[in-house]
């Protein structure tokens, strides 16, 4: 949908996003968006070729006559995490392309919806998400190979389906897209003034347990839910100290198999592998005669996790009530309840590891995710590990075998993605420090994320790729009301025609 404001500058990349805005590009399905930036490649003459994955690379030529700098190859994805608000009537599908934006001004208390201004400095989509990550990447790699002044060869890799999976860079064929750059900028930072060295790898674990039913005497029902959590995303916010909804129950729940004759007949917690837990419930069956013992003991839980928690969480709650009368003909027995309340005990929750060479960088972690019974005997646990190294991941799942073999589980490993090491000797990272210092007059920050990027796998398909990750300010993403900053655009794009041109030298 065409904007009604004035198009900012630079115009020729926020002219490109635009036209991008109207093209289809959900993850799994960026067919229309591959096409789309086919035919602009052939437009202007540049060679374009795709590899069976679907990715696509445009080879631009340099613009300097007896230019002798490296081959450069910018990277983005194409796809979006397409959402639109739920019973939206203004005609807005990200699936479909139809993205109505906003220019204004951000309202802190309406984070969703600007107060419109057509000369603010913000851009949004307040119906569906906008697709500047990594649609904004994109349209400045277009603008780029259109520059009169290009003073290195570059070679333009769009890969798909990054949201969802990393298919695309998983399946990159090299040959086939006749990839020989040495040197890679990804423009999928989304904070202006940090260079993203290092990303952590990532691998989802699936538990498969199974216990022993035993029939159900003079027993009553009780649910026990845990509220109040805040969750968050298992990477980049698993050093926030935020608490496990399906650890904290489940320790609340051993504890008071400790106090009571516990018998479990449900656990559910968790909705996705790469977020933390902010609600868990159960159902649990014991002797009516004992409940004023187990009130007490969700009680003294509930109050110990909101001391430890105080500042970091909203406040805990932990409620526990009679369901009725009527009980279930069995459930699982005292002794499988047991081990299987151990076994979530024992599952490793959060940091598990620093980076000595970055002491604010997690080396490895693990988010207890997601758990759920299939049958009243037989759980499913779904862990998400991640890790800078191989190695440190490879720990986290020998620990998790451990664990789970102890209570006679199994343990299930997916292939993942690697990691992406730091390297503090970059020499690409160190003109990129140099570029920003003399632009803006300030240091950058140089980090490493925990939480997934496709770098670590484009390292593996080219092998001694020297690397790093910039791109502008991109608030809500993968949400409605995705928002991009308009003045951290044109930052952006300036400091990647610096680097750029300081290359070419």
């Amino acid at each position: 949908m065409i904007p009604t404001f004035p198009v900012p500058e630079p115009t020729l990349v926020w002219s490109r996003f635009f036209e991008l805005l109207q093209v289809p590009r959900p993850s799994k399905a960026e067919g229309a968006a591959i096409d789309f930036l086919n035919r602009w490649a052939d437009g202007l003459g540049f060679e374009a070729r795709r590899d069976a994955a679907g990715n696509l690379v445009v080879h631009v030529p340099e613009t300097v006559a007896d230019g002798k700098g490296p081959t450069v190859i910018l990277q983005c994805h194409v796809d979006i995490v397409s959402v639109t608000a739920e019973g939206d009537a203004h005609g807005a599908d990200a699936a479909r392309g139809m993205i109505p934006t906003v220019r204004g001004d951000f309202n802190p208390a309406n984070e969703k919806r600007l107060d419109p201004n057509a000369s603010g400095d913000w851009i949004n989509a307040p119906f569906t998400t906008l697709g500047a990550d990594n649609g904004i990447g994109v349209a400045m790699m277009m603008a780029l190979a259109e520059s009169n002044h290009r003073p290195v060869p570059l070679q333009l890799l769009f890969t798909i389906d990054e949201e969802a999976g990393m298919t695309g860079a998983f399946g990159l064929d090299p040959q086939a897209l006749g990839l020989t750059g040495k040197l890679l900028i990804n423009i999928d930072t989304e904070d202006d003034d940090e260079i993203t060295i290092g990303a952590a790898g990532g691998r989802d674990i699936e538990i498969s347990w199974e216990g022993t039913l035993e029939r159900v005497g003079n027993q009553t029902c009780y649910s026990v839910g845990l509220k109040g959590l805040k969750g968050g995303h298992s990477g980049v916010e698993i050093n926030q100290g935020r608490a496990n909804a399906i650890r904290l129950l489940s320790r609340a729940l051993r504890r008071l198999s400790d106090a009571v004759d516990l018998r479990l007949l449900k656990l559910s917690g968790g909705s996705r592998r790469n977020a933390i837990p902010d609600v868990c419930t159960a159902v649990i069956v014991f002797d009516s005669a004992e409940s004023a013992v187990a009130q007490l003991t969700i009680e003294a839980c509930c109050d110990q996790w909101n001391q430890l928690y105080a500042g970091r969480e909203n406040p805990i709650i932990i409620e526990m009530t009679r369901i009725s009368d009527s009980q279930p003909e069995s459930c699982l027995s005292v002794a499988s309840t047991q081990t299987f309340l151990q076994m979530l005990n024992g599952i490793p929750v959060g940091i598990c590891e620093m980076t000595p060479e970055i002491p604010t960088l997690v080396e490895s972690s693990c988010n207890l995710a997601i758990v759920e019974f299939a049958t009243p005997e037989s759980a499913k646990i779904i862990c998400s590990v991640r890790g800078t190294t191989g190695f440190a991941a490879d720990d986290i799942c020998d620990t998790l075998r451990s664990i789970v073999g102890l209570a006679h589980g199994t343990v299930e490993i997916a292939d993942g993605y690697p990691g992406w090491k730091p390297r503090l000797e970059s020499p690409l990272l160190k003109i990129a420090i140099e570029q920003y210092e003399l632009l803006f007059d300030s240091n950058p920050k140089v980090h490493a994320i925990h939480a997934g990027l496709e770098c670590g796998l484009l390292i593996e398909k080219l092998p001694g790729l020297d690397t790093i990750s910039i791109g502008p300010n991109i608030k809500g993403n993968h949400a409605v009301g995705e928002r991009v900053q308009i003045s951290s655009v044109q930052k952006s794009f300036l400091y990647v025609v610096a680097i750029l041109e300081q290359l070419g030298r």
